[in-house]
């Protein structure tokens, strides 16, 4: 699994990408050239909150990605939090993405 941090990267995948879209996050997701390829970038903004807050949903959302990282392979992932990702609980943030995940097998 590899980080998106380029801008050029994230455009891309804005532009070439279908949505999927749950209670807490926003899904964009784009097949990739390589099949073993995962590549993953998480956006905050700031209508979640503080910079404290934002940083707590961006250590959960990788949290969760590294425990079922092994699923997903081939593409390129978007995570975008809603505002109720910053009052969600860890098990909210993990039910919530896992269904957004298991929508894409």
């Amino acid at each position: 699994m590899r980080w998106i941090t380029s801008g050029k990267e994230f455009k891309e995948i804005y532009q070439k990408h279908y949505t999927l879209s749950g209670d807490l996050f926003i899904v964009f997701v784009q097949r990739s050239d390589l099949e073993n390829d995962l590549a993953v970038g998480i956006i905050t903004n700031k209508k979640i909150g503080k910079a404290v807050i934002r940083n707590k949903v961006k250590r959960r959302v990788r949290s969760f990605l590294r425990q079922n990282v092994s699923e997903l392979k081939g593409i390129k992932l978007i995570i975008k939090a809603k505002p109720e990702a910053a009052r969600a609980s860890w098990q909210e943030i993990c039910l919530n993405l896992g269904k957004l995940l298991f929508e894409l097998n």
